[in-house]
């Protein structure tokens, strides 16, 4: 590696951990940066994995620490691979990706779970100009293969990277805690199937913030065992907006997604449980802050959420029993594709409380919009801004129907 690449893989990292300079480089290997085309990586369609591994180790087990990963540009073929710690010292390298990555073929496998994992890690950066490419598309039969999961991993963040086309979710944030996505650029075909742009689960401390995500399915989806979870800044759409759920057992909790734009979306901003679902808690959420352009059901709560009626004959009747509690909605303005913009179908057996909408600005073209409300204990809290219009309560036109 020449000494000019070295100054501008080290300005680039200065750059990235915003002017401090963590991970540095002078002379080779020793001096951080393990280039996996130096491990016998090579561009192409052969499964570069053992290449990959032999540089992750040699990285991680660095005893001068400050180590750089590097995948420079080129694209490399490379099957499901796992990046875990703990690494020597503590802290694990930086993941400069500057080329394409992309799953081999042939012979080689990739599972129902993950194709690029990173467990049991702490201090991790995985950034780049780089793309990982799922090769998924519309129509993929392939297994439903998560991109890149961070597993058990603390005090991380995936920045500036490119997804496309993943086989299932692009990102997954699983069992971790003080980790963020940051300037993310993820996009799939409207039609892919399963394709969530960023999903939470089981993690803890996570801020997902200025990112473009359009794709098959939500744009981000926070599962169950997630808490203090903050999205700022992220365009959605196409897609399925940005959802809460499905839910049931493990709590959610303090959530906030705000200054967000959602644009063309079967759903805007939606909490959903599957009819029948076991006890369990979602609470203290708040949307504040979004501009929706043409989305059908901008606001959703729905507890008999059953798609492409995949549930049992015995779900189906069965209520929910995942209490929803504590929702806001604030300053939601935009254009629905759907007259009924809000719709809140809580559960039988346990209905939502404290929800309030509060300065809700959405559009029907020519029509009033219409709220929809099921087992919402007492009435929404509704800051209103204009007349009632007819019976019941309105907000710009929508009428509260049982």
């Amino acid at each position: 590696m020449g000494t000019f690449l070295k100054v501008c893989i080290s300005l680039y990292l200065f750059v990235m951990h915003g002017g401090v300079h963590v991970h540095g480089s002078s002379n080779g290997a020793a001096a951080g940066v393990y280039d996996v085309t130096e491990y016998g990586a090579s561009p192409g369609n052969e499964d570069n994995k053992d290449a990959f591994v032999a540089a992750w180790r040699a990285a991680c087990s660095s005893a001068a620490g400050n180590a750089t990963l590097l995948v420079p540009e080129g694209t490399f073929a490379v099957g499901a691979i796992e990046f875990s710690g703990p690494c020597k010292g503590g802290d694990a390298p930086v993941v400069l990706i500057n080329g394409v990555l992309r799953p081999c073929t042939g012979r080689c496998h990739l599972s129902d779970d993950a194709w690029i994992t990173f467990s049991a890690l702490t201090d991790l950066l995985v950034t780049g100009a780089g793309t990982l490419d799922g090769q998924g598309g519309a129509q993929s039969n392939k297994p439903k293969t998560t991109t890149l999961e961070l597993d058990g991993v603390a005090n991380s963040t995936v920045r500036g990277l490119r997804f496309v086309d993943s086989r299932g979710f692009h990102v997954s944030f699983h069992r971790s805690t003080r980790v963020a996505a940051e300037g993310l650029h993820i996009h799939a075909p409207a039609s892919s199937h399963n394709t969530d742009g960023i999903h939470v689960g089981f993690s803890s401390h996570v801020r997902i913030t200025d990112s473009v995500i359009g794709t098959g399915d939500d744009c981000v989806s926070v599962g169950p065992g997630s808490s203090d979870v903050v999205v700022t800044g992220v365009i959605c759409g196409p897609g399925h907006g940005i959802s809460v759920g499905s839910l049931g057992r493990e709590a959610v909790r303090g959530l906030v997604i705000r200054n967000c734009t959602v644009r063309g979306t079967t759903n805007g901003l939606r909490i959903k449980t599957w009819p029948g679902s076991p006890p369990g808690l979602a609470s203290n959420i708040t949307f504040e802050d979004i501009t929706m352009a043409n989305v059908s059901n901008p606001i959703v709560i729905d507890q008999h959420y059953c798609p492409h009626d995949h549930c049992s004959d015995a779900d189906r009747d069965r209520p929910s029993l995942v209490q929803i509690s504590d929702v806001t909605f604030r300053r939601i303005e935009g254009t629905s594709s759907s007259k009924v913009a809000v719709q809140l179908r809580c559960s039988e057996e346990r209905p939502c409380s404290g929800v309030r909408l509060d300065g809700i600005n959405l559009r029907c073209g020519d029509q009033p919009c219409h709220a929809q409300f099921a087992n919402v204990r007492g009435t929404p809290a509704l800051d209103a801004q204009a007349p009632s219009l007819g019976a019941g309560i309105a907000v710009l036109g929508f009428h509260r129907s049982l």
